[in-house]
């Protein structure tokens, strides 16, 4: 059964995954993954499988925007279900912009991450997204 201090520890593991996204803390976002971690979005066909694999993404995603990228992620649940842990959340990705008034919304939806506790602490070993709208990614 989880215990308070893991929920608090779960929902530090995904504020220091958007905090190393979103300043570029590579080395600390390789930390908070499984080696064998899979990432899954609805309706895309892209699959990242793999630390390596979700490190490059987020390289990408901030060279796009320019350094700008920004994870917010809110109304976490953590719970157990049949032996496993789950971190369900919202999430809004904005583009900070480079002067005031000039961020926007890039894409919202839901977020459901399995998570493991391992001896360094709990990681994320599956993330599964939902968008709210659709798109298409060319990376």
């Amino acid at each position: 059964m989880i215990t308070l201090e893991d929920k608090i520890a779960i929902q530090e593991l995904i504020a220091r995954f958007t905090r190393c996204s979103d300043y570029g803390d590579w080395e600390g976002l390789a930390t908070v993954y499984t080696p064998d971690v899979e990432v899954e979005m609805e309706g895309l066909q892209i699959r990242y499988t793999g630390v390596e694999a979700q490190v490059e993404h987020a390289k990408e995603s901030d060279r796009q925007a320019e350094g700008k990228n920004r994870h917010f992620n809110f109304n976490m649940i953590v719970s157990e279900k049949d032996g496993a842990v789950y971190a369900e959340y919202a999430f809004m990705n904005v583009n900070a912009g480079k002067a005031p008034m000039d961020a926007k919304i890039v894409v919202s939806g839901r977020q459901r991450d399995t998570v493991v506790k391992t001896g360094e602490g709990w990681k994320i070993a599956h993330r599964f997204i939902q968008f709210d709208q659709s798109f298409s990614l060319d990376f």
